[in-house]
């Protein structure tokens, strides 16, 4: 498996894996977490952060 890092690296790497082989990879920053959607709502709402859903505007699909 080649991985497209330095060698002096050290790290964390996120792997896509397609049929068994390595498609893709990419260095995680210190700054950035991999989690679940439910684990990400529920750390919101454990920070008392409010989820909703935005309708409208520029950037909305008209045909929903």
């Amino acid at each position: 498996m080649d991985l497209h890092v330095l060698p002096d690296f050290t790290g964390r790497v996120v792997l896509y894996i397609e049929n068994g082989r390595v498609t893709c990879d990419r260095r995680l920053f210190e700054d950035e977490h991999i989690c679940a959607l439910d684990t990400f709502i529920e750390m919101a709402r454990e920070m008392e952060l409010r989820i909703e859903e935005v309708t409208g505007g520029t950037d909305s699909n008209s045909n929903t």
